[in-house]
């Protein structure tokens, strides 16, 4: 099968590292035959270059309803490697490749997983024509496929849900490496930490946690917290430690920047919060879990379909400083919930958000539809 992974974003977070992993997996089977297609020079394509042997074509990226050059472009490149499915990724690329679709002699099926929720009905006749297009839509969770449904009912019929998929971490840290790795992140072996690992900015939710923490200190309570991730708009950490600061807990936080294995930052905590307003789905929950460690979450979006409150993980109510710290401090006063949490939640992880297996689902579903 010759597929074809087409993202042009600029940008390199989890929607991009995707791409990336799914072009890897695909790779794996010589049967497949991959080929990115991406924006020179972007994050991604270094990203590429320094990673992967993968060949790549590159499009400049101008988004525009109607992508008639670049869509004519891409047409040739379908055409010239006898593409035989188009895997898409980003919203602002889907005209694109319906677009190529058209003009293309190879007319290759169309697979868009979408990861962004969707908000309003797409019926009109420009989105009838792209959908139309379209072969299946892969939503990342129940949610975002009931809401597809509901606002473009006319193709509800290729719409279907795949988790996203996890690996487990590359190495799991004995009880000496945690303790050296805790001092060198400046924690002891005895502080209660939280870590919260995500881009740095206000729906994030990380002065949440900054809240939470301080309401541990005034009940004398050893709760500390790892925040990580790199700034959206510069200044915002600066922001963030001011805040600390100011609450009396400048000592009781650390931050780190972007790290890429995050999975052995998430062992030294004792349990890992996604504090966020709203997420489709939270991929940094399924990671502290198949990583052995306690989960909590902001009990909306696609979060609630991850942690099953108290079974396998624990939910607080969203933008909630103080039930934030409830469900931090249950954990902190109760080892062996926590220890029972984590576990569950890595048994549940291991099956629902395998890695592998999701893989060979998406390869599945291409082979489906090509046939």
């Amino acid at each position: 099968m010759n597929i074809l992974e087409l993202c042009l974003s600029p940008g390199l977070g989890g929607l991009e590292l995707y791409v990336y992993r799914s072009a890897e997996a695909l790779n794996n089977n010589d049967s497949n035959n991959i080929i990115a297609v991406l924006s020179e020079n972007s994050k991604l394509d270094e990203h590429f270059e320094k990673n992967s042997s993968i060949p790549r074509e590159h499009i400049k990226h101008f988004f525009r309803a109607l992508p008639i050059l670049n869509a004519i472009k891409l047409a040739k490149i379908i055409d010239s490697h006898q593409i035989d499915a188009v895997h898409m990724h980003w919203g602002k690329d889907f005209p694109l490749a319906a677009f190529a679709k058209a003009f293309s002699r190879q007319k290759p099926v169309l697979v868009y997983t979408r990861q962004m929720m969707v908000t309003r009905s797409k019926n009109d006749f420009y989105h009838n024509f792209l959908y139309g297009q379209l072969n299946l839509l892969l939503t990342i969770t129940k949610e975002l496929e009931v809401l597809y449904k509901k606002y473009i009912h006319n193709f509800s019929d290729k719409v279907i849900t795949l988790y996203y998929g996890v690996k487990k971490p590359d190495h799991f840290l004995q009880k000496e490496e945690l303790i050296k790795q805790r001092n060198e992140h400046g924690f002891s072996a005895n502080d209660f930490v939280v870590g919260l690992i995500g881009r740095l900015e206000e729906s994030k939710g990380q002065h949440l946690l900054i809240q939470a923490v301080q309401k541990a200190k005034k009940n004398n309570q050893n709760i500390k917290a790892l925040i990580v991730g790199h700034e959206m708009n510069t200044g915002y950490r600066d922001i963030l430690k001011k805040q600390a600061d100011k609450l009396g807990v400048a000592d009781n936080i650390k931050f780190e920047d972007f790290v890429s294995n995050p999975q052995q930052l998430m062992q030294i905590c004792d349990c890992v919060a996604l504090a966020s307003e709203q997420e489709t789905f939270g991929l940094v929950l399924p990671e502290a879990m198949r990583a052995g460690i306690a989960v909590i979450g902001s009990n909306s979006g696609g979060v609630p379909e991850i942690i099953e409150h108290e079974k396998t993980g624990l939910l607080f109510e969203t933008k909630n400083s103080d039930d934030l710290y409830t469900q931090i401090e249950k954990l902190y006063l109760d080892p062996d919930l926590k220890h029972n949490l984590a576990l569950q939640g890595q048994q549940s992880a291991d099956k629902r958000f395998n890695n592998t297996l999701h893989f060979q689902q998406l390869e599945n579903h291409l082979k489906s539809i090509t046939s």
